[in-house]
């Protein structure tokens, strides 16, 4: 980084190698998972247990799978990498105040964006599968597709790791004037409204269970938010 003036030509030059370091890391981490396709499986089939078979439906099921459990390797090991490409690229126009919130606030992003992932691996999805596969207890024998494991294991890490976003969301809300640190302690018993439609949203099933336990962490982290804006030296101390 310098203060060296850059055409726009240069600096779309700039943007196309940081991305290309970005996307090849993720393409190196992608190549690994699919070698290591066995391995990422046993990793995501914990959730359902040992027992409990996947089934291919298709000729090419495993193959589709294999390429899924490949790009989702990628994206998850590379992200922070091609994160820091476009941050490299971006901190050179930013005044030093805004390079504090900004290199903060993508730290804090990513970090909430794993802690989500993690949260739904450990926590959520090993309680949420014996609950949805054992709502009969007889007469029905449940079989799981590899593909519809695949994509419900990573859609359930997707949702958390967006829903955990909120105290960013929030935080900078109230950094740029658009709510209170007083308004976000006033409203706490509708936003515990708001908290379980956006679980219901963004959750990938139907089923209370798994609503819940997006719920709570939500509510967690809005209590967060409220502490770090306050900390940040927006509002009065939270009660």
């Amino acid at each position: 980084m310098n203060d060296v003036k850059m055409t726009f030509t240069e600096h779309l030059a700039e943007l196309r190698i940081r991305l290309v370091k970005g996307f090849a890391v993720v393409l190196v981490f992608a190549v690994l998972g699919f070698f290591f396709r066995g391995y990422v499986l046993d990793v995501i089939k914990k959730p359902l247990g040992e027992t409990v078979p996947l089934h291919a439906f298709d000729l090419f099921e495993e193959f589709y799978a294999s390429l899924k459990l490949a790009g989702y390797t990628g994206l998850f090991l590379g992200l922070p990498f091609l994160v820091y490409q476009i941050l490299m690229f971006c901190l050179p126009a930013l005044r030093p105040n805004e390079k504090r919130v900004i290199v903060g606030g993508l730290i804090a992003g990513v970090i909430l964006l794993y802690s989500g992932i993690i949260f739904s691996y450990l926590l959520v999805l090993p309680e949420l599968m014996p609950q949805l596969s054992g709502f009969f207890k007889s007469g029905v024998e449940q079989t799981f597709s590899l593909n519809m494991y695949i994509d419900k294991v990573f859609k359930f890490a997707i949702a958390f790791g967006l829903a955990f976003q909120l105290p960013i969301v929030l935080v900078i809300l109230v950094r740029i004037g658009v709510i209170s640190v007083e308004a976000l302690r006033r409203n706490r018993k509708y936003m515990i409204i708001v908290i379980f439609v956006i679980a219901a949203v963004i959750t990938p099933t139907p089923d209370a269970i798994s609503q819940t336990l997006l719920a709570i962490p939500l509510l967690i982290l809005y209590e967060a938010s409220i502490w770090v804006s306050v900390l940040l030296g927006k509002g009065a101390p939270a009660s």
